[in-house]
C-alpha cells in the first residue's frame, strides 16, 4: 500500500523554518515516507520588540489565521494532511485549530491524519522568568503568551483536548485527529509537565530543547518517532465523513391510497 500525504512543519519562538533543515533531509530520505511531501510554515519572530515600530511583531491570532491562508495558498485540496510543531508552533496549531472550529469549519479539518507536537509549552515556560520579566517580554506580542497559566492558551487547549483529541465524528464542531506530545528528557525550557499537558498520546524523546529536533544528536529518535506515527496514522481508516442532509423534495415520494396531496405550496390533483 502507497501511503501519501503532505507534511506541514511549524517553528518555535525567535527561530525559523531553517531550524528544520537537518531533521526535515532524513525524514525526506525515509524510504517509507517516499511519497510524503513536505512543506514549512514561517512567520516573524523577532528577538527584538520595540513597541509603536511601523511593522508590528504578528501574535498567535494573527500567525494562526496566515497559517489558513498559507494551507490554502500551497497546499490544494485532495489526499492527507499533517503537522509536525517544534516549541511555540505547537501553540500556533492550537490557536488555529481553535479558530477553524469556533468558525464551524470542522469539517474542513478532516484531511488532517496526524499532528505531533515536540516541546510544546501547553502550559507555559518558567525558564528564566525573572530575566524574561525584566527585558520586557511580558510585552512582547508572542512572548508574553509562554508565561505561565496564559488563559488564551488553555482556552485553545481545552478546544482541542474536547473537540479534537476527544471527539467521536465529523462536524462543524469537532473532528477527531491523532496528537501526539513529546517532551525532551533534558529540556529545561519546557519541562515534561507543560510538554505533555493532559493530552493521552504523551512520551519523552532525547534531547534538549533544541536538540530534540536535532538528527544528529546522540541516540536521537525523534525522525523514527514521527514516521511511525505518520506510517500508522495515514494508514488507519479516516473518520467517516457526515452524510449531506436531505432537504424538501430529495429522494422518492410514494403514495398511496389517496386521491390528492400537497407538496410545498402546491396542491397535486390524482384523477383514477
Amino acid at each position: 500500500m502507497v501511503i501519501a500525504g503532505r507534511v506541514v512543519l511549524i517553528h518555535g519562538f525567535w527561530s525559523s523554518s531553517a531550524t528544520w533543515d537537518g531533521l526535515a533531509r532524513v525524514l525526506e530520505a525515509d524510504p517509507k515516507l517516499a511519497d510524503f511531501s513536505w512543506h514549512r510554515y514561517g512567520y516573524p519572530s523577532p528577538k527584538l520588540w520595540v513597541p509603536l515600530m511601523p511593522l508590528r511583531t504578528p501574535d498567535y491570532d494573527d500567525i494562526a489565521q496566515a497559517l489558513g491562508s498559507f494551507l490554502d495558498a500551497l497546499v490544494p485540496e485532495g489526499g492527507g494532511l499533517a503537522f509536525v510543531t517544534h516549541s511555540q508552533g505547537g501553540l500556533i496549531l492550537q490557536r488555529y485549530l481553535a479558530w477553524m472550529l469556533d468558525e464551524g469549519r470542522g469539517q474542513d479539518l478532516a484531511r488532517i491524519r496526524s499532528i505531533l507536537m515536540l516541546a510544546c509549552p501547553h502550559e507555559g515556560s518558567d525558564y528564566l522568568r525573572s530575566l524574561r520579566t525584566a527585558a520586557g517580554f511580558g510585552f512582547h506580542p508572542q512572548g508574553k503568551t509562554l508565561r505561565q497559566f496564559d488563559v488564551s492558551i488553555a482556552a485553545a487547549r481545552r478546544k482541542v483536548l474536547t473537540q479534537i483529541v476527544n471527539a467521536t465524528k465529523v462536524s462543524a464542531r469537532e473532528c477527531p485527529i491523532p496528537v501526539h506530545v513529546y517532551a525532551g528528557d533534558r529540556d529545561n525550557v519546557v519541562k515534561r509537565v507543560s510538554a505533555q499537558g493532559t493530552f493521552p498520546k504523551a512520551g519523552v524523546l532525547p534531547g534538549g530543547h533544541s536538540s530534540i529536533i536535532d538528527p544528529e544528536l546522540a541516540g536521537s529518535t525523534t525522525a523514527a518517532t514521527i514516521s511511525r506515527h505518520l506510517v500508522a496514522d495515514f494508514s488507519a481508516t479516516p473518520p467517516p465523513s457526515p452524510a449531506a442532509p436531505s432537504g424538501p423534495g430529495r429522494g422518492p415520494v410514494t403514495i398511496t391510497g389517496s386521491s390528492g396531496f400537497q407538496v410545498g405550496d402546491n396542491n397535486i390533483q390524482v384523477n383514477s
